[in-house]
């Protein structure tokens, strides 16, 4: 696939997906225009959709090897396709007549149609989804009943628990994504309870066996006021961040409850509380594709966004900002704050060298946008306006990594759902910044850092975004930055040449013997501004 490719766009409304061409031109797609769908999953390498609606799921094939396919599923509900995308887990409403043997929780082969594994599951929740883990090359596969989480050959399940750590009330669990089952992970948690801390570890599991006694953990970490933890391994499979979080803040600072983020490496030679952040809330955490390096966005508002190395030492501290979302481009190489919701709306493109320095490229604003991807190039972002978020103003964006808006499509309500179609791994190359990119971010940005030593930090220079900033004119239109500083959400940048006229006309005034009724007051005309601030006359 080359880099003029078409990449595909898929976006739905009400009950009915669409698949068309959106790059590098828009065009329809005859025989995806009108998919039946209540909702829609991607295999990994984007080979495969699988569209559920009323007690079915269609199976679309991309490649030129598959055939698509329709599986009658009654009661259907939630559906996920294994890492190799040869096998599909589906999850049906259990009927309550028939009890546990009703065996709605299943993994079917792709290929042969064929049920490999079916069990028993009360409920399911989007976070604990999908409830049967897989290892990357599917040769294990990971389920957790009541204190115990059992693991099975995937291809062999009727030979039963293959290996078993037995944690009384385990919250949740996650297996590393190695490929080589000698070196798998198991991460689990278990909530605080009867005055005993909550705790989360990491076991290697080819140290389980099929006994009740667990052994010790390669790591754990402890902690109090939890009651949900959200695990994220990175791609490598040797370091773990835990984010746990509490309905209630006992500090009383946030209404939204309390959270912190705890790193693991999975050899146990380090845990910690990730350093470096902002007291309040953890917006969002994310890994690198390559698992080198992590981003979190903390904070109260304006919050702070800093840049770690996979071994958790801080590398480059972007500052503060309206932001609570953060995405990498697939390559690793650019990333995008954003700051949705109940904020501006404000997006900054990045660029991340090498060795972790950060670049500002552009920035725009999607004041509406509710959801955003970076296209599988990694040089094109998605931003949409979608319900039940929002449901006016309904519509997508796509712009391209130096800040133009490329395509800008409005519909009067009722879209649902607006995403990418995923391309296998390696097909779109990472590529740097064109060179009149670069050379128009190195025009508004400093390209260098203050050494550590006069930043009062013994290690790792720190970046400070602010210095980065565009002018408030820059690509995109206006952002509330100015002269390089950030002002209040809403505040319109200072105009300077109108309080330049002003300030020349009130010295002339006064040059001239005016009287105090003739001269201008700040009333109907504004104070000179410099550098952002105001200065009386």
């Amino acid at each position: 696939m080359s880099q003029t490719q078409a990449q595909r766009l898929l976006t739905r409304r009400g009950t009915t997906a669409t698949l068309f061409d959106a790059l590098p031109e828009v065009k329809s797609l005859e025989s995806f225009d009108s998919i039946p769908a209540s909702s829609v999953t991607w295999s990994t390498d984007g080979q495969l959709l699988a569209a559920v609606s009323a007690d079915q799921v269609s199976i679309i094939c991309f490649g030129a090897a598959q055939k698509d396919s329709i599986l009658k599923l009654p009661q259907i509900v939630a559906v996920a396709f294994s890492p190799g995308s040869t096998l599909l887990q589906t999850f049906q409403r259990p009927l309550k007549e028939a009890g546990n043997a009703d065996k709605n929780l299943k993994l079917l082969d792709l290929e042969s149609g064929e049920t490999v594994v079916q069990l028993y599951q009360k409920g399911m929740s989007k976070e604990s989804w999908p409830a049967l883990q897989l290892t990357s090359s599917e040769a294990l596969l990971a389920h957790m009943v009541n204190n115990t989480i059992n693991i099975y050959k995937t291809r062999a399940f009727a030979e039963g628990v293959q290996y078993k750590l037995p944690l009384k009330n385990v919250g949740g669990f996650g297996l590393s994504p190695a490929a080589d089952t000698a070196k798998l992970k198991l991460a689990a948690w278990v909530p605080e309870g009867k005055g005993a801390p909550g705790f989360v570890g990491i076991w290697d599991v080819n140290s389980l066996g099929k006994s009740q006694d667990a052994p010790a953990p390669l790591a754990r970490r402890s902690f109090f006021r939890a009651n949900s933890v959200r695990l994220y391994w990175n791609s490598t499979g040797t370091a773990l961040l835990a984010i746990t979080a509490a309905d209630v803040d006992v500090t009383n600072q946030s209404y939204y409850g309390e959270q912190k983020i705890h790193y693991l490496a999975a050899d146990g030679t380090n845990d910690c509380l990730v350093p470096n952040l902002k007291d309040g809330p953890i917006h969002d955490a994310q890994w690198s594709p390559d698992g080198c390096f992590f981003i979190v966005v903390a904070g109260f508002m304006p919050a702070k966004t800093v840049l770690f190395d996979a071994k958790c030492k801080p590398v480059f501290d972007l500052g503060t900002g309206p932001y609570n979302i953060i995405k990498w481009n697939p390559q690793g190489r650019f990333l995008a704050l954003c700051g949705f919701g109940n904020l501006p709306g404000d997006i900054t493109f990045l660029d991340k060298k090498a060795d972790g320095k950060c670049k500002v490229i552009s920035q725009v604003r999607n004041d509406v946008a509710v959801t955003c991807d970076w296209a599988p190039d990694g040089r094109h972002f998605l931003t949409a306006t979608v319900a039940p978020r929002l449901n006016v103003d309904n519509g997508y964006q796509i712009w391209r990594y130096t800040g133009e808006k490329i395509l800008d499509k409005r519909e009067d309500k009722g879209l649902m759902e607006a995403s990418w179609q995923p391309a296998p791994a390696g097909i779109y190359p990472d590529l740097p910044q064109s060179p009149r990119a670069q050379a128009s971010s190195a025009g508004r940005a400093s390209t260098s850092a203050a050494p550590p030593q006069k930043q009062g930090v013994t290690a790792h220079p720190v970046h400070h975004l602010s210095a980065y900033l565009v002018t408030a004119n820059g690509p995109g239109g206006k952002l509330g930055v100015a002269r390089g500083r950030a002002l209040p959400p809403g505040a319109a940048p200072p105009d300077t040449k109108a309080a330049s006229k002003n300030s020349k006309r009130r010295s002339k005034k006064k040059g001239s013997g005016a009287g105090a009724d003739d001269a201008t007051t700040p009333d109907d005309a504004p104070e000179p501004h410099t550098n952002g601030t105001s200065s009386s006359g």
